[in-house]
Parts: C-alpha cells; sequence; structure tokens
C-alpha cells in the first residue's frame, strides 16, 4: 500500500490532477470525520478540510512513504486543528451605548447567567495556554495527547493509528499527563498561571 501511496504522490506532484483527484476521493471523508472530532464544528470542519487538502496539493513532493497517505494527511489535519485554535480570537463588538440627561453616552449593562466576556477571554486563554503546553511536549508524547485528550480516541484507537503496543499508549499517556500536570501545579499545589 505504501509504494502506491507513494507513486499516487509523486504523480500528484508532478501536476497529475487524476492523481489528486484519487486521492481526494479516498480520503476526504476521513479526513473531513478526523477534523470534526478536534473542532467540534460542521461548517469549520468543511472549510479546515479544503484547507488540508490545498496544503496536501502544495507539498504533495515532501512526501515521503514512509507513513501510510491517510496518516500524512491526518497529520497535516492535525497541525492545523491546533493552529487554528491558537489563533481563535475573543469576537469583539462595538458595546452599546445611551446619552444620559446631560449628553454623556453611558455602556448599557445587560443582565445575563451566560459567562462573562471576561470570564470567555479566560476561557480561551487557557485554552492557548494547555495547547502550548501540549506543544512542548516530545513528539511521542504530543501524539497520544492530541489522539485521547483532544479527540477522544480509545486506547486501543491510538495503539492501531501510531503502531504500537496499547501498553505504551498507556505509558505515554501517563507520562504526557504528568508533565503536563507539573507544567500547571507548583510545588505547594497550587495551580501556576501561564505555566
Amino acid at each position: 500500500m505504501a509504494a502506491q501511496d507513494l507513486a499516487l504522490a509523486e504523480r500528484a506532484s508532478q501536476g497529475d490532477q487524476e492523481a489528486f483527484n484519487t486521492i481526494y476521493e479516498t480520503y476526504q471523508k476521513q479526513i473531513y470525520y478526523h477534523i470534526a472530532r478536534i473542532v467540534n464544528d460542521r461548517f469549520e470542519a468543511e472549510d479546515l478540510t479544503q484547507e488540508v487538502f490545498l496544503r496536501a496539493y502544495q507539498f504533495m513532493g515532501s512526501y515521503s512513504g514512509t507513513a501510510s497517505l491517510g496518516r500524512w494527511l491526518r497529520r497535516i489535519a492535525t497541525n492545523l486543528c491546533i493552529d487554528r485554535m491558537r489563533k481563535r480570537a475573543l469576537a469583539t463588538t462595538q458595546w452599546p451605548t445611551v446619552a444620559s440627561k446631560e449628553g454623556q453616552e453611558q455602556a448599557v449593562e445587560f443582565a445575563g447567567d451566560g459567562p462573562s466576556p471576561l470570564e470567555v477571554a479566560e476561557d480561551r486563554e487557557g485554552e492557548g495556554i494547555i495547547l502550548q503546553a501540549v506543544q512542548s511536549l516530545p513528539d511521542y508524547y504530543r501524539k497520544v495527547v492530541m489522539l485521547r485528550d483532544f479527540m477522544d480516541l480509545t486506547g486501543e484507537e491510538i495503539a492501531r493509528e501510531i503502531q504500537c503496543p496499547i501498553g505504551t499508549v498507556k505509558s505515554r499517556l501517563s507520562r504526557a499527563h504528568g508533565i503536563l500536570r507539573d507544567k500547571f501545579v507548583s510545588s505547594d499545589g497550587m495551580a501556576v498561571a501561564g505555566a
């Protein structure tokens, strides 16, 4: 299969549109579902799927055949999802105002039981800090954390994906979680902000 993947990728990298269409038709649904599990948004998953194949088209010449073509595409997809999560910004709009009797503008206060804009910003900042911590892990730890914690794969699914025994997956996941825990908790047991 790897030889077929490599031959197909080489043809696509040389501009063979039929070869690229074959790759797209073979892997599009797989990549879409892979992304949808990460971002949990159908429309964003559709956009990112297109972006994955655009990126794959641009860099098809770099595919070496050491991993399956599907796995190579999933790696591109995962990296794009991580980049997208990092770049998410809190949407801003102008806060409505009303004029007081004296002609001065005052902000309108809204009662609400949802999270405040500050709480939403803090949550997103926390997500960014966590993603940075995960990105700082060695590759073999980062993969199992991404597959388990971000994509909700089972230990068996992860073992198949990274082609190693289930015991290795469990060990790596435990060690990775320990490293992350140490990054976020100080020696006195208090959470460390921005670790």
